[in-house]
């Protein structure tokens, strides 16, 4: 039958999950250079990477909370992983557009969101590894990342110079309340007061989130969509779980779609529509991959077993699962496919943080 590991990924088994970590940690330490793409486009080769070592930091650091027995086994690769996402080379695209590297120096007023994920990766290093060497600047990032976050009016801040996504702001978000679990720190109360005014001016009455707002307002400049939500409720499962629940439990309203066993998400809200983008991936009769990839972290931290098995097996059944000497190998998910399912499918509850 397809997808039946969905059930032993969801349960947590050791062996399941260590299967593909290591296929992951291997990708991660035998990468020569710090871009895994050359596509000619700066942009997305430079997002791809933070995002393919973001997901391995992630991943990989959530195995070793379940199974701490293996921290020696799959330390080596987190620490490569954040090496990489503070290497300069890696944020060559973000320095053209702001005109500064962001891990060395961020200007008065800059936001910067998209340092969210190097802070994220840092942060579940920080957790796994608390004498690392990295902790000065994941102690910087947090400081300005929170200064910035905290004082602002709607609860947004720029990831690029006239360009606000709140789904990165989730994970600026999710990358404080991270630092505060790895120091052994209660969370901050300033989360609270920022979750409220995040909600009021990005969150759509469907439950959905807003996937990108003029900058320096709440006026929505693209739809609400289910890739952007789901990502961010696994973000925000860092830091705020009730947002990171109530953004969840929004998407399973709104968004689920189940037949003969198999599930998957939509893209957009009731009441939009669009064609997409990178974020989304393919959309086929409204669901989208990014969606529903997402949303495997989402139901698995917030205790949903059968959408989280419904949706892996949609993913298995189109991911083209092939029995290989590594283990179940997904012959289109490729490196970047390969650490954000490794993150998504072993996502913990948010309890775990608090």
């Amino acid at each position: 039958m397809i997808g039946t590991e969905g059930a032993a990924y969801y349960r947590g088994e050791k062996s399941t999950q260590l299967a593909l970590a290591r296929r992951v940690a291997k990708s991660a330490l035998e990468q020569a250079e710090p871009d895994f793409y050359h596509s000619g486009m700066s942009r997305f080769d430079g997002q791809s990477a933070v995002a393919i070592y973001q997901m391995t930091l992630l991943g990989l650091g959530q195995v070793i909370l379940s199974h701490p027995e293996l921290r020696e086994e799959l330390l080596p690769a987190m620490r490569r992983a954040a090496e990489r996402l503070v290497d300069p080379r890696t944020l060559e695209y973000a320095v053209k557009v702001y005109g500064q590297h962001g891990v060395k120096n961020m200007a008065p007023r800059a936001g910067h969101a998209y340092l969210g994920y190097i802070n994220l990766g840092l942060g579940m290093l920080r957790k796994i590894d608390p004498e690392t060497e990295l902790a000065p600047i994941h102690d910087r990032l947090t400081t300005q990342l929170a200064s910035r976050l905290f004082a602002s009016r709607t609860g947004l801040i720029e990831t690029y110079p006239g360009e606000t996504w709140p789904p990165d702001v989730a994970a600026v978000a999710g990358s404080i309340g991270l630092h505060d679990s790895a120091l052994g720190n209660e969370p901050r109360p300033e989360l609270r007061a920022w979750a409220s005014r995040f909600e009021s001016c990005a969150l759509d009455k469907t439950g959905y989130l807003v996937q990108r707002t003029v900058s320096g307002s709440c006026e929505p400049k693209d739809a609400p969509r289910g890739s952007g939500t789901a990502v961010s409720s696994y973000f925000l499962s860092f830091a705020t779980p009730q947002l990171s629940a109530k953004l969840f439990h929004g998407l399973e309203a709104d968004g689920r779609r189940s037949l003969l066993g198999f599930g998957a998400v939509r893209e957009y809200a009731t009441g939009h529509s669009g064609s997409g983008d990178g974020n989304a991936g393919p959309i086929v009769f409204g669901v989208s991959v990014g969606a529903s990839g997402f949303a495997l972290g989402a139901a698995r931290a917030h205790g949903a077993r059968q959408m989280f098995e419904e949706v892996y097996r949609t993913a298995a059944l189109f991911g083209i699962p092939t029995d290989t000497s590594d283990g179940l190998r997904y012959a289109v998910a490729g490196a970047l496919g390969d650490a954000l399912l490794l993150a998504m499918l072993t996502a913990l509850p948010p309890e775990t943080y608090q």
